[in-house]
């Protein structure tokens, strides 16, 4: 609920603070006194647009500050902690609204800076504004079929099986999409695609496959290697010009040679001896150690020819040799999806059709559920209407399927509230079929229903007796008096009978200097409203009369709050 207003230099009120309370609140005062002034001033803490026009002429700026009390366990502490507006549910927040003549505008939720859209969507939780030309919360087709699915109460399974089948459609209308989308990408590419796959194929390619050959070529290619060297060694030991022969002429030599010294030979010839015999040695080594170096160079040439085959796909693909084997497996995959396209495609159609199919019968058991609470709805709220002095009146709530509409997790039905004022007459939407004032008193009747089971914790009535007195004006009344008993309501009223039946009473009024004009409220004491109350009756002059009809209204209402006490 709404607990104070406080209001600067705004239109004609230059400084004014307001204390609110449950139950019901009377705004009575005369015509251009400032009652529509405090409408306004409400709307803006709600998020309507501001006007520059609305700044009190002597002021550069206007300011409007409320500060609200929801309960705990309201909706709009879900949304405020949600949005970071609040840390979790307590007992109170402020908004503050600034207008400056300079278009500076200001919005503060608890002192931080907020865009509107973000005020706008959070007073939508907090104050229903209702009267002659405020009822747009009740009259926007989505808003009225909002309203039948709260009061209609179904079972949570109708609403999850229908955004569950709205999910599957639009989950495989997406892969649907995706796989003409694909197929008609790739129409060019399948010969290159092909061609790759080919190419992998070829080289019988697997997982992990290009690093592994990398690797055996390597190795394969090291032995080569090491094979070769070998043999160069023993072929500079054994061949026509090898250390072996080399050593052996030179050793035959010096023990042929007679000229020579033998003593002074003794080293040189103990040594090549030494380097033959040695080198022997090592011809008999290696030729031991032979086997272990040969090599098949078949499999080689096969490791060099499947690189080969993978270099050119790296290179006509400009893909990286690391980012081969991904390569393959993506290439794989296209071609085969490419192959089963037409398949696909008709499986995935086939699917989606029972997706639908799901879907509307769903909407349908919804539209079933829709129709039930529609029934009880409309015979709850008309028989709300005659005590309101629409004696002959009807409502109806239409709930009409529509599968051309888009298809949402509401459903397809489209819901209007309708009504006729007089038998024989044709049901029509609620706003093209009561007048003003009939119109105010049939939503009154709306929420006195609604508000079972709603959750607007304020709400305000603008002039709901419009058209009407005597025991209309009282029925009227007495059925305000009965919606506050669970909901704060304010009413501003020019009707005695709706007046005296105010738990407060503020009283609106206007003073002048001949320069500048104020609005001020004031909370009346009991005498003050039997004043008010006789002024409505009787006009300028209070006459005895008044004043007893006055009191007379409001025993009346103090007796018929007895009564609801004990009901």
């Amino acid at each position: 609920m709404i607990k104070t207003l406080k209001i600067e230099q705004f239109v004609i009120i230059e400084s004014l603070e307001l204390d609110f309370q449950d139950g019901l609140t009377i705004l009575t005062g005369e015509t251009g006194a400032g009652k529509s002034i405090l409408l306004g001033a409400m709307g803006l803490i709600l998020g309507d647009e501001p006007n520059v026009e609305s700044v009190r002429t002597q002021a550069d700026q206007a300011d409007i500050e409320a500060v609200f009390i929801p309960e705990k366990t309201h909706p709009v502490w879900d949304y405020l902690i949600k949005n970071d507006l609040a840390a979790s549910a307590d007992t109170e927040f402020t908004v503050h609204r600034t207008i400056r003549k300079d278009e500076q505008h200001e919005v503060l939720f608890n002192g931080k800076n907020i865009e509107l859209e973000e005020l706008q969507k959070v007073g939508m939780y907090l104050v229903e504004i209702h009267g002659q030309f405020a009822n747009q919360s009740l009259l926007g087709a989505e808003n009225q079929l909002n309203l039948l699915d709260l009061a209609g109460n179904y079972p949570p399974e109708v609403f999850a099986n229908v955004a569950s089948a709205l999910a599957e459609v639009r989950k495989l209308e997406k892969e649907l999409d995706d796989e003409r989308t694909f197929l008609l990408q790739h129409k060019q590419k399948l010969r290159s695609i092909e061609e790759n796959v080919r190419k992998f194929e070829s080289i019988e390619m697997d997982d992990g496959f290009a690093e592994e050959l990398k690797e055996e070529y390597a190795t394969l290619l090291t032995a080569k290697e090491t094979c070769e060297a070998f043999q160069a060694i023993l072929s500079q030991l054994v061949s026509g010009g090898g250390v072996v022969v080399a050593l052996s002429t030179s050793n035959l030599t010096l023990s042929t040679q007679a000229n020579l010294d033998k003593e002074k030979m003794k080293d040189l010839e103990k040594y090549l001896s030494a380097a033959l015999e040695n080198a022997r040695a090592a011809v008999n080594e290696m030729n031991r150690l032979a086997p272990e170096y040969e090599i098949d160079t078949e499999p080689l040439h096969e490791c060099k020819r499947m690189l080969d085959v993978l270099e050119d796909i790296s290179r006509s693909n400009n893909i990286p040799f690391e980012k081969l084997n991904d390569f393959w497996i993506d290439q794989t995959d296209r071609l085969e999806r490419i192959k089963a396209g037409r398949e696909r495609l008709k499986e995935l159609e086939g699917e989606l059709q029972e997706a639908k199919a799901d879907y509307l019968e769903a909407a349908r058991v919804l539209t079933e559920h829709r129709m039930q609470a529609a029934q009880k709805m409309s015979q709850e709220i008309t028989d709300e209407l005659p005590p309101l002095k629409l004696d002959k009146a009807e409502f109806e709530v239409i709930v009409k399927e529509d599968t051309s509409m888009e298809w949402t997790e509401k459903g397809l039905n489209k819901v209007t509230f309708t009504a006729r004022m007089n038998p024989g007459q044709e049901f029509s939407p609620i706003a093209d079929t009561a007048s003003g004032g009939e119109l105010a008193r049939m939503i009154l009747g709306l929420k006195v229903v609604l508000q079972r089971v709603q959750t607007t914790p304020t709400l305000v009535f603008d002039e709901v007796d419009t058209g009407i007195g005597g025991a209309a004006a009282a029925a009227v009344g007495e059925r305000l008096a009965h919606l506050a008993e669970n909901t704060q309501v304010m009413v501003i009223t020019h009707s005695p009978q709706v007046a005296s039946r105010g738990d407060k009473h503020l009283h609106v009024s206007k003073a002048t200097d001949g320069i500048t004009t104020t609005s001020g409220v004031s909370v009346l004491s009991t005498d003050e409203r039997i004043d008010e109350i006789s002024r409505m009756l009787a006009g300028d002059t209070i006459t005895p009369e008044a004043m007893a009809a006055a009191k007379s209204l409001l025993a009346e209402a103090s007796s018929a709050a007895q009564s609801r006490q004990q009901a």
